[in-house]
């Protein structure tokens, strides 16, 4: 008879093992890989802009997809990359069927919230600087750095130019730099 001693502490297995594990059949080691990557998954989709809900659910399908495909998972890159990829292309493909979710050059299309001092908004942290952001330049980034998919890989699955991808890539970091950027403390005179 074995004793619950005898069983690995999953949360010390990498996820390396895990996936073999779960591959086995071993569905406690799928728990903990959901357990371990089920936030970052979930801000991943909403710094791409699914809405909290919708991306607790394309989370859950990632998850569910994953393991029915895990067989797949080559081992060629970090199992949260592969996830991350997973979950992007669910959440394109809910963009490209629902009206909910609109993607679009024009300019006047988006205007983010207003703020009172809009020349003085200083973000805090990266998400609300991402929502500062054009939904079609957010995505690109956050497809590129969170998904790490190409360029290449974005402008096939967005079905747009690549030099587009770039150009809303390359936006996003200038306006991101300028929305996190701080404004530098005063120089305090010492009396000599």
């Amino acid at each position: 008879m074995a004793l619950a001693s005898d069983k690995p502490d999953l949360t010390r297995q990498s996820d390396v093992d895990l996936v073999r594990l779960s591959t086995a059949g071993d569905k406690p080691a799928f728990a903990e890989l959901v357990r371990r990557h089920g936030s970052g998954l979930r801000i991943h989709l909403r710094r791409m802009g699914a809405q909290g809900a919708d991306a607790d659910d394309m989370a859950q399908e990632a998850f569910m997809s994953a393991y029915e495909h895990l067989t797949e998972y080559r081992f060629d890159g970090p199992f949260t990359g592969w996830l991350k990829r997973i979950a992007s292309r669910r959440y394109l493909r809910k963009v490209r069927n629902n009206k909910k979710y609109v993607l679009t050059d024009d300019i006047g299309a988006y205007e983010p919230e207003p703020i009172a001092h809009e020349g003085e908004f200083r973000a805090h942290n990266l998400d609300a600087a991402l929502n500062r952001l054009k939904p079609v330049e957010r995505l690109c980034v956050t497809l590129n750095f969170s998904g790490d998919l190409s360029h290449q890989d974005i402008a096939d699955e967005l079905k747009i130019p690549l030099g587009t991808v770039k150009s809303h890539i390359r936006r996003a970091l200038d306006q991101l730099k300028i929305i996190l950027s701080v404004k530098p403390a005063p120089v305090l005179e010492t009396g000599t």
